[in-house]
């Protein structure tokens, strides 16, 4: 005999749309927020550095993943909060339970729809997010090298290539051509060079590296361990930028790798006595981040029942509080973990052990009906704003 499937009643959709329309306006307003913060920055790539709209295009498109590994978790709380505030505020959940239907029978469709988020969340954070990293890191180290030089500006010393100081006094506009070149090179940090160019060009190639070939100039270089100078003429001179193996290769971040080689790197830091924290802690993040999911969806059903003066503003303000709160959390946790002061499991959980166990709490309160209906969680808020208002006009 074959297991009954659960049959998906008209209730269940119901709730479930009323719970995905917000999520899904929820992840597009946080994600676009998180990406606004990063425009300042690409718009000056763009800007200074001749990146253009594509590859800025790009670069989004490989940030994405890592923030909505963190909105997707916050949409759900969001989502539910606006949605069972919507119905309970016009008397659906009191018709609904009044009819007999528990609150757990209609916390069913809403745990499905975050079981769905919480599997998405965490193909996020075990390949997707390492993947985008990776790429990302690449990108930039590619366009930092080919770039930036062609970005260099007029009379003004730039910085943006690692350990190389470049001041032009001028950029023909014609072909691009240097005049007037002088470079600190301290790549070296046993070696300073200074080169002055009378003119020189930019030739970056298809290996991620760029030259500056300069012409009739001189190169003065000293030694720190012997305190000799020397003076060279050249008529030309090229300075290569190249990417090290190093670079590109297995001395990434932890957050960069795929699974499995995360888990050889923990491995192979323990069997030589010396733990990576770092990488542990990145490991226990995979599985402890995406948890929030179900607790924010839990927390969001209790929450959603109070009334709310604000009306979807306060609850939009009530989500980003608790996400803040979360987050704050996690950082602390983190922080712990990469010191060594607790294992990174540990420290890592300590949000979601505080946010399950206020969730459990006020879930199992608002289904025995124990929870004070008439006050909302965003109360404290207006009473604090009374409070101000009435010591206000008491000075006055």
């Amino acid at each position: 005999m074959s297991p009954s499937v659960p049959k998906v009643t008209i209730l269940d959709r119901y709730v479930a749309w009323e719970v995905l329309a917000p999520f899904l306006m929820g992840v597009g307003l946080l994600t676009f927020a998180l990406v606004t913060g990063r425009l300042v920055k690409l718009t000056e790539m763009v800007v200074n550095h001749g990146v253009t709209l594509g590859e800025v295009l790009g670069l989004i498109g490989y940030i994405l993943p890592a923030f909505l590994e963190l909105t997707l978790g916050m949409a759900v709380l969001l989502g539910v909060l606006l949605g069972f505030g919507r119905m309970s505020g016009d008397q659906e959940m009191t018709a609904a339970r009044a009819c007999g239907v528990s609150l757990y029978r209609i916390a069913v469709p809403v745990m499905a729809v975050a079981l769905v988020v919480y599997a998405i969340s965490s193909w996020f954070a075990f390949t997707v997010r390492p993947w985008a990293n990776q790429r990302l890191e690449d990108r930039l180290y590619y366009l930092t090298r080919t770039k930036a030089a062609a970005g260099l500006r007029e009379k003004v010393f730039n910085d943006d290539l690692p350990g190389v100081m470049i001041y032009v006094d001028h950029i023909s506009n014609d072909d691009g051509t240097l005049h007037g070149v002088l470079i600190s090179d301290s790549r070296d940090p046993h070696q300073q060079t200074t080169i002055i160019g009378k003119s020189g060009m930019v030739l970056p190639d298809d290996k991620g590296g760029t030259t500056l070939r300069l012409f009739d100039g001189s190169l003065y270089g000293t030694e720190a361990n012997t305190d000799q100078s020397r003076v060279t003429s050249f008529r030309i001179y090229d300075l290569s930028f190249r990417p090290k193996e190093a670079d590109l290769g297995s001395d990434r971040d932890p957050d960069q790798l795929p699974y499995r080689e995360l888990k050889a790197r923990i491995a192979k830091a323990r069997a030589t006595g010396k733990p990576d924290y770092e990488a542990e802690t990145e490991r226990a993040a995979k599985y402890t981040v995406p948890l929030a999911t179900l607790m924010f969806a839990m927390l969001g059903i209790a929450l959603g029942l109070k009334p709310a003066r604000g009306g979807h503003s306060e609850r939009f303000g009530v989500a980003v509080g608790l996400f803040f709160f979360y987050y704050g959390l996690m950082r602390v946790g983190r922080t712990l973990a990469e010191r060594g002061a607790l294992t990174a499991f540990v420290a890592m959980s300590i949000p979601d052990l505080v946010f399950i166990a206020l969730a459990v709490w006020l879930f199992v309160r608002a289904a025995k009906d124990k929870g004070n209906q008439g006050r909302g969680p965003g109360d404290i808020i207006w009473d604090l704003v009374e409070r101000y208002e009435r010591s206000r006009k008491a000075a006055a």
